[in-house]
C-alpha cells in the first residue's frame, strides 16, 4: 500500500510538472503563432541608397520639370529662377551608376518655356517647346501675344539640335499647352492637349488618328515594347490603357494594377513592361498580365508623396528622384534602391503602428524615425481596406487579442471605449520617466486626453472646432445648453440657422457631440424619449432638407449674410491666429466662441493635427514604442509644426509662434522708407483680407479659447450615430411621427448600451 501511495504521489508530481511544460509550450506557441501572422521572414530586403544631385543652382529656386530615361542616364529639364534674370533652363545628363552629372548645351531662348521630354526609337530626345512673342505699345507695355510650338530633336551625347519641327499647325489655334506627350517605338507622336483629345502623328507630323479619352490623361508612357499607355480615371479608380491606334480607341483597362488613387504614376520598365509607382513598386507584363511586386515606399524608409519621377536600372534596381519640398532647403536627391539578402542587413526590434490610413505627418515622422533610429524599426499595419467597416471590424477584433499593434493611431477611434476596457498604456509614466513636464505643455490639452487621471493619449497639434456667432446677438457666452441654442434661434427667427444649413446636417449638429446628454453610461440609462430630443427633431423639420436646397442657385455670399442677421451661427475653425483676424473681420464685431451645444457648456473642441496615438497595454515592445511616441514631444518637432495646420502644444512653441504672428514684415518704398507689408490673405467664400502683424489683444483672444477647450470632437461613437441617422429619416419623410421616431432610437440604442457597458 506504501507503494501504491509513493507511486500515486511521483505521478500526481509527474503530471503537474507536465502541465507545466504544456502551458509553458502553450505560452511560447502562442508566441509563434503571432509572429507566424505576421508573416515569414522575408529572404530577401530592399536597401536605399541617396545620391545628393547637385546641379551648381540654390535648391529653393530650382525644380526639375521632366526627365526622361536611355538606359542608365537620366536626361533632366531643370528650371531655376532669380530676381535679376527671371527664369532660365537648363538640360542635365546624369548617369545613375555613376553618379555623375553634366549640363549639356541645349539653348533656350528668354521666351522660350521646354515642357514634355521624351526618348525617341533612335535614342536621340525630343522636346516640346513652347514660344510666347508679342510687341510692344507706345508704353512698352506688352501686346499682342503670339504663341507658338516647336519640336526639338536633341542628341542624347551633347545636346545638340539634330532636328526642328512646327507643332503650332497640329495643335490649331488657342492650344499652345501639350498636356502629356510620348513617342511609341516607330516614331509616331502622341500628345495630349487638356480636351480629353489625344493626337497621333507620324514622324513628319501628318494625322493618324484623333482620340476622344472621355476623362482626363493623367499620365502617358511607353513602354518597353513600345507602344503607349495613358492612365485615365474610371468607374473602378485610375485605370491603365492602351492608346490604340488601329481601332482609334482606348483598350481595356489593364488588370490586376492597384486603383492608384492619390500619389501614383507609371514608368517605362525595363525587365517588363510598365513600372507601377504608388505606395508599392510593381513592375507589370503587359502580355501576360504578371505583376512582381517589389516593394512598399515605406519599407524602404522613402514618401512616395515626393517622388518625382522613378524607373528601373539595367542591373535591377529601382531609381527614383525625390525632393521633399516641405522641408527647408530641401535638395534634389537620386534614390537607388538595391535588393539585398535579408541575412546581411542588420536587424532592428519591430514595432507595429496599427492605423485605419495612415495619415501624412505620421507618415513623415515615421521614416525620419526609422531612418535614424538604430535599434527600433516602425512597421505599418493599415487596416483600411475598400471596405470602411470591414477593416473597422478587423481593427477592432485585434485591438483585443494578441494580435493588438504596439502603437495605436486613435484617430478613428472613440478612446475613452478602449482606455474603460485596460487596452490602452498609461503614457504619464513614461512621460515622467524621459524627464518630461506635464507643466510645459497646454494642460488642458492633454488632460482632455485623460481618463481617471492617466494619459491613454497623445497628439502632436490641434485647433479648435467651434461655433460662432455675433457678440451682439448671442452675448459674451463661451457655451451653451441644446435647450439653450434651440429658445436662442426660434426667438431669433433666422432665415437660416448655417449658410446652406440643411435640416439633416442641423440635427446632426445638435446631436453629435451632445449624445451625452441622452446617454448616462454610469448607469447605463438612456433618454432619447425624452422632450429634449423630440424638440430637437422637430426644431431640425423646420428646416429644407437636403434635396430641398437649390446648390446652384446664386445667393448672397456668407458675408452678407452675417451682416444681416439672415443666419446667425458659423460652424468652422480657429486653426492660427490668421484664422481668427479673418473670422473677426468677416463678422465686423467681437465673436462669441458658442461652440456646439452640450449640458456642460463646453462646446469649444479640440481636434488633432497630425495624429493620435497610444500604447497597447500589451505590447512587449513598450520602450520602443515610447521612444517613437515621446518625439513628437520635443521641442524640434513641435517648433516644425508653427507653420502647419494648427496649434503646437508645446507652451514655448506656442509662444513662439504667437511672436512670429505678432512681428510686423516690411518693404521699402521708393523713397526708401519702411513700410508694413501684408503677410497673406485669407479669404472665405465671397470674403478676402489681408492679413497684417497680429495685435496682443487678438493673440490673448485665441490664447484663451485655446485654454478654453477640454472636450475632444469626433470621440462619439458611429454606431450610434448610424441608428440615429438611419431612423429620423422616416421623421424627416413624414413616415413617422416625432414621438415614435424618438421610441424607436430610444430602444435600439438601449440594447446597444446595455450590451456594451
Amino acid at each position: 500500500m506504501k507503494n501504491r501511495k509513493k507511486n500515486r504521489k511521483l505521478f500526481t508530481l509527474l503530471f503537474a510538472l507536465m502541465l507545466l511544460v504544456i502551458a509553458l509550450a502553450g505560452c511560447g506557441k502562442g508566441d509563434k503563432d503571432t509572429q507566424e501572422e505576421e508573416g515569414p521572414k522575408k529572404e530577401f530586403v530592399y536597401v536605399p541608397e541617396y545620391q545628393q544631385i547637385d546641379f551648381g543652382i540654390d535648391s529653393e529656386n530650382m525644380n526639375v520639370n521632366r526627365t526622361a530615361a536611355l538606359g542608365d542616364d537620366l536626361f533632366m529639364m531643370v528650371s531655376a529662377w532669380d530676381e535679376e534674370n527671371g527664369s532660365s533652363y537648363g538640360l542635365y545628363k546624369y548617369n545613375m551608376l555613376e553618379g555623375t552629372n553634366e549640363k549639356l548645351p541645349m539653348e533656350v531662348g528668354e521666351n522660350d518655356w521646354p515642357g514634355q521630354m521624351c526618348i525617341a526609337p533612335d535614342g536621340n530626345i525630343i522636346v516640346v517647346v513652347s514660344t510666347t512673342t508679342y510687341d510692344l505699345d507706345e508704353n512698352e507695355e506688352p501686346v499682342n501675344y503670339k504663341s507658338t510650338m516647336e519640336l526639338r530633336v536633341l542628341s542624347a551625347q551633347d545636346g545638340s539640335v539634330v532636328d526642328s519641327k512646327d507643332l503650332t499647325e497640329v495643335m490649331g489655334e488657342g492650344d499652345t499647352y501639350i498636356q502629356q506627350f510620348s513617342v511609341d517605338g516607330e516614331g509616331n507622336y502622341y500628345i495630349f492637349n487638356g480636351d480629353q483629345n489625344i493626337i497621333i502623328t507620324s514622324p513628319e507630323l501628318q494625322k493618324i488618328a484623333e482620340i476622344n479619352t472621355g476623362s482626363w490623361v493623367n499620365s502617358m508612357v511607353t513602354t518597353k515594347e513600345g507602344d503607349v499607355y495613358v492612365s485615365v480615371y474610371g468607374d473602378a479608380g485610375m485605370e491603365v490603357r492602351k492608346v490604340d491606334v488601329q481601332s482609334k480607341a482606348l483598350g481595356e483597362p489593364l488588370q490586376g494594377l492597384p486603383e492608384g488613387y492619390g500619389n501614383s504614376a507609371f514608368f517605362a520598365g525595363t525587365s517588363k513592361s510598365l513600372l507601377y509607382s504608388g505606395d508599392q513598386v510593381i513592375l507589370y507584363d503587359v502580355a501576360s498580365g504578371e505583376q512582381e511586386e517589389l516593394f512598399a515606399w515605406l519599407d524602404v524608409d522613402v514618401n512616395n508623396n515626393y517622388i518625382q519621377y522613378a524607373g528601373e536600372l539595367s542591373d535591377g534596381r529601382i531609381w527614383a528622384v525625390f525632393q521633399d519640398y516641405e522641408t527647408e532647403n530641401s535638395k534634389m536627391e537620386m534614390i537607388i534602391i538595391r535588393k539585398e539578402k535579408a541575412e546581411n542587413v542588420t536587424p532592428k526590434e519591430e514595432i507595429t503602428y496599427g492605423a485605419m490610413g495612415l495619415n501624412w505627418d505620421v507618415k513623415r515622422m515615421i521614416i525620419n524615425f526609422n531612418k535614424s533610429n538604430e535599434k527600433y524599426r516602425i512597421v505599418v499595419k493599415d487596416y483600411s481596406t475598400d471596405d470602411y467597416q470591414t477593416g473597422m471590424t478587423q481593427f477592432n477584433a485585434d485591438l483585443t487579442t494578441g494580435n493588438c499593434p504596439d502603437l495605436i493611431d486613435m484617430s478613428s477611434l472613440n478612446y475613452t471605449q478602449y482606455a474603460s476596457k485596460g487596452i490602452l498604456e498609461d503614457l504619464y509614466p513614461h512621460m515622467e520617466a524621459s524627464g518630461i513636464k506635464k507643466s510645459d505643455y497646454l494642460e488642458n490639452i492633454l488632460e482632455a486626453y485623460e481618463v481617471d487621471g492617466k494619459l491613454y493619449a497623445l497628439i502632436p497639434g490641434f485647433y479648435i472646432g467651434t461655433t460662432m456667432a455675433k457678440q451682439s446677438i448671442v452675448g459674451d457666452i463661451q457655451g451653451w445648453t441644446l435647450s439653450e441654442m434651440l429658445d436662442f434661434v426660434e426667438k431669433n427667427d433666422p432665415e437660416n440657422i448655417f449658410d446652406n444649413g440643411a435640416r439633416e446636417s442641423i440635427f446632426y449638429f445638435c446631436i453629435y457631440n451632445n449624445i451625452d446628454e441622452f446617454i448616462d453610461w454610469e448607469t447605463g440609462k438612456c433618454s432619447f424619449d425624452g422632450e429634449d430630443f423630440i424638440r430637437t427633431l422637430e426644431f431640425a423639420a423646420k428646416y429644407p432638407s437636403y434635396e430641398e436646397i437649390n446648390y446652384n442657385e446664386e445667393r448672397e455670399g456668407i458675408h452678407s449674410r452675417l451682416q444681416a442677421n439672415k443666419i446667425l451661427l458659423m460652424q468652422s475653425s480657429i486653426s492660427s491666429v490668421r484664422e481668427y483676424q479673418m473670422m473677426t473681420e468677416m463678422f465686423g464685431e467681437q465673436i462669441a466662441f458658442v461652440g456646439y451645444p452640450n449640458h456642460e457648456r463646453k462646446g469649444n473642441l479640440i481636434q488633432s493635427t497630425g495624429g493620435c496615438m497610444g500604447i497597447s497595454a500589451k505590447s512587449n515592445h513598450k520602450e520602443g514604442a515610447w521612444e517613437f511616441l515621446s518625439t513628437m514631444l520635443s521641442k524640434e518637432y513641435q517648433e516644425s509644426r508653427m507653420d502647419d495646420w494648427g496649434f503646437p502644444i508645446l507652451k514655448s512653441a506656442l509662444d513662439k509662434q504667437f511672436e512670429k504672428d505678432m512681428t510686423p514684415e516690411y518693404y521699402e518704398d521708393e523713397n526708401g522708407e519702411k513700410v508694413e507689408q501684408e503677410k497673406t490673405t485669407w479669404g472665405y467664400d465671397d470674403f478676402e483680407i489681408a492679413i497684417y502683424a497680429a495685435k496682443q489683444e487678438e493673440v490673448d483672444a485665441v490664447r484663451s479659447l485655446l485654454e478654453s477647450a477640454e472636450r475632444i470632437s469626433g470621440s462619439v461613437n458611429e454606431q450610434l450615430m448610424s441608428i440615429i441617422t438611419e431612423e429620423s429619416a422616416a421623421f424627416f419623410k413624414g413616415q413617422k411621427s416625432a414621438a415614435d421616431t424618438a421610441n424607436v432610437i430610444q430602444n435600439r440604442i438601449q440594447i446597444y448600451v446595455n450590451e456594451n457597458q
